[in-house]
């Protein structure tokens, strides 16, 4: 298998590169070398820039491509051809090495969410305006093609989906250990158990996601002024106040959700019972509990 690049990636060392020795195996520099790259996604060779590009020389009898992979290049085949001389007045030699540029997205290996999570994930992202950035996102500055993923998509997501599940995951253990204790193992419990709770485990969730920018912007907020000209962010109070919004309904939702919760509370019982006291519920007093004195006369 030839070696693959990502769209975006530098190469260095160890990337596109080849080494020269003499007869002996000793490295020796070339008196004279390029390289030339070429596209070869249709199966015919394309010239990408400069025929005679030079390569970084980092040690003796070393070189490297050093280039960046565009981000606008065609998925598929590539060639790099080297062209050096060993000696000034030696025959040129030619080298051909073939790689190929690949999806990242395509490497990695998906996560698999279950319905239940998916569908927490959508309901989530609606509820904090992230489910469709290009129409909900107009003062954001747009997100560079990498980071979303290579999508035509202008702005990208705010929030990952491994995020939202981490937030959501922070809002049913909330929710658990607020008495009476309800102990849950996963979020398909929560939804096929108390389906009507997702409201509450969703404005949990919520607290968690803001809260999250909220301390992206106290690293990133400043204030300038210079010459009568002044220039201010401060977005941490913004979302810190919506945090605060989700916490004051999550409390009240809790409260009203735990209401319904049915639990019983255990009477205490002598450990071991003697005679017919054993047979009439827990202590009333110390003292002998005979038949005379349980039926009042």
């Amino acid at each position: 298998m030839s070696t693959a690049f990502f769209k975006g990636q530098q190469l260095g060392r160890q990337g596109l590169d080849l080494y020269l020795s003499n007869a002996n195996g000793v490295p020796m520099n070339a008196a004279e070398i390029s390289y030339a790259l070429y596209d070869f996604t249709t199966g015919a060779e394309v010239l990408l820039g400069s025929p005679q590009r030079t390569p970084a020389n980092p040690s003796v009898g070393e070189y490297y491509a050093s280039i960046i992979i565009p981000l606008d290049a065609n998925l598929g085949c590539y060639r790099i051809r080297w062209t050096f001389r060993e000696t000034v007045s030696g025959p040129i030699q030619r080298v051909v090495q073939e790689f190929n540029v690949i999806d990242q997205a395509s490497t990695q290996v998906p996560t698999v969410y279950t319905a239940c999570e998916t569908d927490l994930f959508r309901r989530l992202r609606t509820l904090l305006r992230d489910n469709n950035p290009d129409r909900n996102y107009h003062f954001r500055p747009p997100t560079h093609e990498e980071t979303v993923r290579q999508f035509n998509r202008v702005f990208g997501y705010i929030w990952l989906d491994d995020e939202l599940k981490e937030y959501l995951e922070q809002s049913m253990n909330s929710i658990a250990l607020y008495p009476p204790l309800t102990p849950f193992v996963s979020l398909d419990q929560v939804c096929g158990q108390y389906p009507a709770w997702k409201s509450l485990l969703l404005t949990g969730a919520m607290f968690w996601a803001l809260n999250a920018v909220r301390i992206n912007w106290i690293a990133d907020e400043f204030d300038y002024s210079i010459g009568g000209i002044s220039l201010s962010i401060d977005k941490a109070s913004k979302y810190e106040s919506a945090a605060s919004s989700a916490t004051e309904q999550f409390d009240k939702q809790i409260e009203k959700a735990k209401a319904t919760v049915n639990f019983i509370r255990g009477l205490q019982q002598p450990r071991y019972g003697v005679g017919i006291r054993s047979s009439f519920g827990p202590y009333v007093g110390r003292g002998v509990l005979s038949p005379r004195k349980f039926v009042g006369l």
